[in-house]
């Protein structure tokens, strides 16, 4: 009831000062600040952009305390991310994206750093946001300008420059609970007239928001950018930036238990979302659960999980003018190590080993003919990715070695035309070739219990291991590279056998049976092409209002995966209707934009569990069919006087798959949408199962969005002013998970910030308190449906409070 009634009061308090003020918003000089962007590859404000882009600036990041990619949500209704463990990471824009659980495909929503497309998501999340001009989100298909195809949008974040002729500085170091401690600074120094250092760094720490040290924060953060201008036509930027990741990681707790299957009972865990998986209260919980029909009572986590990572990079950005335009030549490296033990889907602890390296260049002419503005350019992109798995399952253990390899070309252009002063008609192209291998092996440990199986598997594996003290569970191995060859492909052996890795020797069972190992290999390479466009209208009905309307199209190469019988995967497309309006009032006191879209969405690229002809569990990478996604947009800020600034951003979305059909079979079909049976079977007889999914929302895309917020500036004296704020964000219920069970539907939630700060009129030093999260409620942010017959989520950050102090010299 509390928590209602400070959110009623919230929303009440903005409105009604909102409506008394408004009639005496000319009489104030103070206006509505203006945010640079350069999503369309030029400087421009965000209200000139006559494109979907939301945009927080440095500033703004460190106030609402935006310290990762993850919590973006803060500032933009559009987008989530969320981590489900290790370095897994996903990221959806209006339902546009993809659950990550591997590297083989490419993501939705591409996330680029100072310029520089990254490849893998668990780029954008494992780097701090620290020192920052910005965090642009542009929202639909990027189809022409950007390095990469997207078809949810794009995430860029942008450094701040070095600047020429400046010595400066600055810090902010905050402290709060959980031990929590965030400290970043910079450094810019002048070097001659025409040069300038920057350097910056960043450390973040705190303990785990869970009872067993997940969901911790462990990470520190190096940035050093040259700037260097020999002339007037000529600049340079070199940088390099390195990012380490420690700790535990994100953690999911249990929700409850289900065993798998047309009966569907489901039971609470007992357990609340702060608990974790590693704790002696939910090993217990684990100890007496079944995981599914015939596999027996499941034993504890082999060990707690762990986050080892680096991301570091070079690149440098190079423009000269010329005579017919701008040309601006972007090389750049990128490298990735990150070795991880996580939970997964509620398995037993799941390690994985990726290196990743990718390498691209960018080269564009932009310039000006007669009336027509135009941005022509060619796209490089090589990228290889190592990766080494081990996905323990209890009774069955996948084994995966693979090498990703990925090579993209692309040439693009885009033409404005300036048909008058006012009136302006733009056009583009984009045409990409991806080519894609991939060769690699997946070797499965299988095992039977209660007798000498016949030459193909029984039906049910695991069974007759129910039993306690008769576990059929694998450990985890010191080395998963010892377990290649171990046995003869597709042998039988004693379950009584040990395996010997490193310096361990485990036995395998503790009961009688068999195991199977198989050997899957993979190797397979393909090309996929694909033109997209861009067409669109502008036009500045005043110097302050602008309409325009645009139809794009977006693809997102398919791919190739390590999957028994499934390993390929096709390319998904978009193509997007938007009109949209922006518009400042009122003496620059009011400033209105209104965005409408129609997204058709086509073959969207989704990872879930099913069964491989030999009745393996796999994880596979499977086209979804049709989608239709619509709605619209409304932000709203006002200055109705010098000091108080109000806004609210709504967001309407209505998504809707058209088809969607997934095929499974026992006992891996709880899935709640209307079955039919194929007339087909698995090599054991088990009957495979068509799941029409046709009517269901796409994930995280909930009916309504709306972040509302309120700064107030309290001069002190001549030089002091106190400012208080606060942001409250609502988001409706939406699904998490393809399964579409209950507990995999995130309800609906508000969450409230605030902050309070004593600080300098001329911004030179500032005292500040803040918390997050006064509810004090965790929300689901990644609910799973476990094969094993366990409900999980991860959840985000409960309360936390603290202060912060920021200086600038």
């Amino acid at each position: 009831m509390r928590t209602r009634l400070l959110n009623a009061t919230c929303l009440s308090a903005i409105v009604v000062t909102a409506a008394w003020a408004t009639p005496t918003l000319a009489q104030d000089s103070g206006g509505i600040g203006e945010i640079i962007v350069t999503a369309q590859r030029k400087e421009e404000t965000l209200q000139d952009a006559a494109i979907a882009i939301d945009a927080v600036g440095g500033n703004d990041l460190i106030a609402r305390g935006i310290t990762q990619a993850d919590n973006l949500t803060k500032a933009v209704p559009a987008i989530s991310i969320t981590n489900g463990g290790g370095s897994n990471t996903s990221i959806f824009i209006r339902g546009v994206g993809n659950i990550t659980t591997s590297s083989y495909n490419d993501p939705a929503v591409t996330p680029s750093y100072d310029g520089v497309v990254l490849g893998r998501a668990a780029g954008a999340f494992g780097a701090a946001f620290y020192d920052l001009a910005r965090v642009e989100v542009l929202k639909g298909p990027q189809g022409i300008l950007y390095g990469r195809n997207a078809t949810g949008g794009a995430v860029n974040i942008i450094p701040n420059a070095p600047v020429l002729g400046e010595s400066s500085g600055g810090f902010t170091v905050s402290a709060g609970n959980y031990d929590a401690v965030n400290a970043e600074g910079h450094l810019n120094l002048t070097i001659g007239d025409n040069s300038a250092l920057r350097v910056a760094a960043t450390r973040q720490v705190h303990d785990g928001y869970n009872r067993d040290g997940s969901d911790d924060l462990d990470r520190s953060g190096l940035r050093a950018q040259f700037l260097f201008e020999p002339s007037d036509t000529l600049r340079i930027k070199l940088g390099a930036d390195y990012t380490k990741v420690d700790g535990v990681g994100a953690g999911p707790s249990y929700i409850g238990t289900f065993i798998p299957g047309e009966t569907f009972t489901f039971v609470p865990s007992g357990l609340d979302s702060s608990e974790g998986m590693y704790t002696d209260a939910a090993n217990a919980f684990r100890n007496t659960s079944l995981g599914a029909p015939g596999f027996g009572f499941l034993d504890s986590m082999n060990q707690q999980q762990s986050n080892d990572a680096t991301y570091w990079g070079v690149n440098a950005q190079i423009d000269l003018d010329t005579s017919i335009g701008t040309l601006t030549v972007i090389p750049a490296y990128r490298k990735t190590k990150a070795e991880s033990y996580f939970y997964g889907p509620a398995f037993n602890t799941a390690y994985t080993n990726e290196r990743d390296n990718q390498f691209s260049l960018e080269t564009r002419l932009a310039g000006s003919v007669g009336m027509v503005d135009y941005v022509v350019g060619g796209f490089y992109f090589d990228e290889k990715v190592q990766n080494t798995g081990e996905y323990n399952q209890e009774f069955v253990l996948p084994i995966q070695h693979y090498t990703h390899k990925t090579t993209s070309y692309a040439g693009f252009g885009q033409l404005t035309f300036n048909v008058s002063d006012s009136f302006r008609v733009v056009g583009g192209l984009r045409y990409t070739h991806d080519k894609k291998s991939i060769d690699g092996v997946i070797n499965n440990f299988i095992t039977f219990c209660g007798g000498i199986p016949p030459v193909t598997p029984p039906a049910s594996f695991a069974a007759g291991c129910a039993a306690p003290g008769a576990l059929p569970h694998y450990p985890n191995f010191t080395s998963t590279s010892d377990t290649i060859g171990w046995l003869v492909d597709n042998a039988w052996i004693p379950a009584t056998s040990t395996l010997t890795s490193g310096n361990q020797v485990f036995p395998l069972l503790s009961g009688a049976g068999l195991i199977l190992k198989t050997d899957f290999p993979v190797q397979d390479s393909g090309s996929f092409s694909k033109l997209t466009w861009k067409a669109g209208v502008e036009y500045d009905v005043t110097p302050d209002s602008l309409l325009y309307a645009t139809a794009e199209s977006g693809y997102r190469a398919g791919g190739f995966q390590l999957s028994e019988g499934n390993p390929t995967y096709n390319p998904e497309t978009i193509t997007a209707f938007t009109i949209g309006s922006k518009n400042r009032f009122l003496n620059n006191k009011v400033q209105l934009n209104i965005e409408g879209f129609l997204w058709k969405y086509k073959d969207q690229q989704i990872g879930y569990f099913t069964v491989s002809d030999d009745g393996v569990l796999v994880n596979t990478i499977n086209n979804a069919g049709r989608a239709d996604i619509k709605g619209f947009d409304v932000d709203l800020t006002v200055k109705p006087f010098f000091l108080t600034t109000l806004n609210a951003k709504v967001q309407y979305l209505d998504s809707k798959y058209k088809e969607f059909t997934r095929i499974t079979a026992p006992p891996r079909h709880n899935i709640n949408c209307p079955s039919t049976l194929t007339g087909q079977t698995l090599s054991d007889g088990t009957p495979i199962i068509s799941f029409d999914c046709s009517g269901k929302p796409l994930l995280f895309s909930p009916k309504w969005a709306i972040n509302l917020g309120a700064e107030q500036i309290l001069p002190v004296n001549d030089t002091m002013e106190l400012v208080a704020s606060v942001n409250t964000a609502w988001r409706a219920s939406s699904y998490g998970a393809f399964e579409y069970l209950d507990f995999e539907k995130i309800k609906a939630y508000w969450t409230t910030d605030a902050d309070l700060t004593l600080r300098l009129t001329d911004g030179g030093l500032s005292l500040g308190a803040f918390v997050r999260n006064i509810e004090n409620k965790r929300r689901i942010a990644s609910p799973q449906s476990s094969p094993i017959g366990f409900a999980v989520a991860t959840y985000t950050a409960p309360r936390t409070y603290g202060v912060r102090l920021s200086a600038e010299f």
